[in-house]
């Protein structure tokens, strides 16, 4: 995804979403870990982790805010 805006370059910017497999922080099982950049007046970054093994999710406030 592009973002574009007053405060961004005036061709706008590629923005991040990536995924990447790690431990989960709670119980240390294979969870999928993500970055993503979004652009909200500025170029905001969120990490998020998601277990399907003990379903522990942190760091998805940003989609329902």
């Amino acid at each position: 995804m592009i973002g574009y805006g007053g405060c961004i370059e005036p061709g706008g910017v590629e923005l991040a979403d990536e995924r990447w497999g790690a431990p989960c922080p709670r119980c240390g099982e294979p969870a999928e870990h993500g970055q993503v950049e979004r652009a909200e007046g500025s170029l905001n970054i969120y990490r998020t982790v998601a277990c399907d093994h003990c379903g522990h999710h942190e760091g998805f406030d940003w989609l329902n805010p």
